[in-house]
């Protein structure tokens, strides 16, 4: 049995499915602050598994993008 929590699995910029490395590395409706909170290129396995200072930056990113996790 699949659950579906939300309508739709596309993120609401139309270009690809709201999964986590769309989030972090592409959205366009994030890109603002994605390069405010990394203004150098960050590598994704960074963001999400990287010493304490990194991971402080992607709880930042998420908490102030408004989405629901």
């Amino acid at each position: 049995m699949q659950l579906h929590v939300v309508p739709s699995p596309m993120c609401s910029c139309g270009e690809a499915e709201q999964d986590t490395a769309h989030i972090l590395r592409d959205c366009r409706n994030h890109q603002v602050l994605r390069e405010e909170i990394w203004p150098l290129p960050e590598s994704l396995h960074n963001k999400l598994y990287g010493p304490v200072a990194a991971l402080q930056k992607t709880t930042n990113y998420i908490s102030r993008s408004g989405l629901q996790v």
